[in-house]
């Protein structure tokens, strides 16, 4: 009895074995289809694990203490919002993404996604934003391609540099905006040149304005059509539609557009734009849009409670940047 003991002692033995080189191999196998994944993984954790208080400076101004990450490229990445206040301006969450703007959304953009928009243009970044550290975040080198102006990163220091963006009434706010703009969204003026439709045809784009008196603000809002709802921008757009002027949809874009017209030369109908004023004293960038409606007065929406008729007073000349004749 003892002699046949061995025997299957010795086959238990072997089968022993044959498993444990069959689930070595198999481990082995597994390992080498799921090394990719580990791999893109292995590097976001080295991200994560970066994140260190950075300082960002714009102009003469500094802000000290935002988190940012490195990643093992040697990229300095940091929070959307972050980066937002930068450009002094605000980021909201959308459905599909975040916005970033004033009182209209002048660039957006998604996690996982190299597809952004500047105001009406689609721009690819060197990378998609993605989460770091429970943070939606953007890397410097996309932020220089977004914003079409230099964002650079000095690792020595720890500082973020932006430089500053100045919107004028003569200047290009992005590069290529003239040159790619389709036809449809040029300016179509009913006399043929800025400057030649009568009082009338003024008097009919603003009563057109007054019908929305209180149609509610959204922020990157859709058609309004779709939405009844508007933004700064998709209201001037839609009202000068009406009257067969095609305008682009952000401010940004809006303010490239027609005939530079001074303070003391504002005629009813002209559109008049701003900046917000605060964070960066030399971040002047155009985040808003209205409609000078005569008699010191302007219809615009940039919130509660939608679209109203302001005095063009002391608050607002204080961000005013220029006007602009696109009828």
């Amino acid at each position: 009895m003892a002699k046949e003991k061995r025997p299957q002692a010795a086959r238990r033995a072997a089968l022993k074995a044959l498993l444990a080189a069959s689930a070595a191999l198999a481990a082995s196998c597994g390992t080498q289809a799921e090394r990719p994944y580990d791999e893109a993984r292995m590097k976001m954790q080295q991200v994560s694990q970066q994140l260190e208080a950075g300082t960002i400076v714009v102009g003469k101004t500094r802000v000290t203490g935002v988190p940012m990450a490195t990643g093992a490229d040697g990229q300095v990445w940091l929070p959307i919002e972050h980066a937002a206040r930068a450009l002094n301006m605000q980021v909201r969450e959308l459905r599909d993404g975040y916005a970033i703007g004033d009182t209209d959304a002048a660039y957006r953009l998604r996690l996982g996604d190299r597809n952004a928009m500047s105001g009406g243009r689609v721009v690819q970044l060197p990378s998609a934003p993605q989460s770091i550290g429970g943070k939606s975040s953007v890397s410097a080198e996309s932020l220089t391609a977004l914003l079409e102006t230099p964002v650079r990163w000095n690792a020595q220091s720890r500082e973020l540099r932006f430089t500053p963006i100045q919107d004028s009434a003569k200047s290009s706010t992005q590069r290529g905006i003239s040159m790619q703009m389709s036809e449809t969204s040029r300016p179509q003026t009913i006399g043929g040149r800025y400057g030649t439709l009568s009082a009338a045809d003024a008097d009919k784009l603003l009563s057109l304005a007054r019908r929305f008196l209180g149609t509610p603000y959204d922020f990157g809002s859709g058609t309004y059509e779709s939405t009844k709802r508007f933004d700064c921008s998709s209201f001037t757009q839609y009202v000068f539609e009406k009257v067969g002027v095609s305008l682009p949809r952000t401010s940004r874009e809006q303010g490239q557009l027609g005939r530079s017209v001074s303070e003391s030369d504002l005629q009813p109908g002209d559109l008049l734009f701003f900046y917000t004023p605060g964070r960066f004293d030399s971040n002047k960038v155009v985040g808003h849009v209205s409609i000078f409606a005569g008699n010191g007065k302007m219809i615009h929406t940039y919130g509660d409670p939608g679209v109203v008729i302001d005095e063009f007073n002391d608050y607002w000349k204080g961000r005013f940047l220029f006007a602009k004749r696109v009828l």
